[in-house]
């Protein structure tokens, strides 16, 4: 599954990105202009052209992320979801680059990169979801 944005609904305050960050690390009390969230967070809302748009990963056909990565970090399923492996990733960017959406980003505290995982590895629902103040989040399912 993928989250999709409804940019009318969207109110860019940060919210969903927060969520993110506190569900995935057990953190708590933080804010949008956060350095930890602005730095970990695996979605990323950004205004182009005056509108809301969302930086997650797609699941795309050709997946570019997929062959480029040297360690196997990377993996297409059968049901099309692309799934990051953090424990292989060495943090050397290249499914950064591959990336056409921006999805994949590279977290340099932790020296690895990430992308939204539907937030599976932590047992539940995605976080940003319920934490959208406008209802602007759904959840695509291929």
């Amino acid at each position: 599954p993928s989250c999709l944005l409804h940019p009318a609904a969207c109110v860019p305050c940060g919210l969903c990105e927060v969520a993110c960050v506190e569900a995935r690390y057990g953190l708590t009390d933080l804010q949008p202009d956060d350095p930890v969230v602005l730095e970990r967070r695996r979605l990323r809302i950004r205004v182009v052209a005056e509108l809301p748009t969302l930086d997650v990963c797609f699941h795309c056909a050709e997946s570019p992320c997929v062959p480029v990565c040297p360690h196997d970090a990377l993996l297409r399923f059968r049901d099309g979801r692309v799934e990051l492996l953090e424990d292989r990733c060495t943090g050397c960017g290249k499914c950064v680059a591959a990336c056409t959406y921006g999805a994949i980003r590279r977290v340099t505290d932790l020296d690895i990169a990430v992308k939204c995982d539907g937030c599976a590895p932590i047992g539940g629902a995605p976080a940003c979801l319920p934490a959208c103040p406008s209802g602007a989040l759904s959840l695509a399912v291929r």
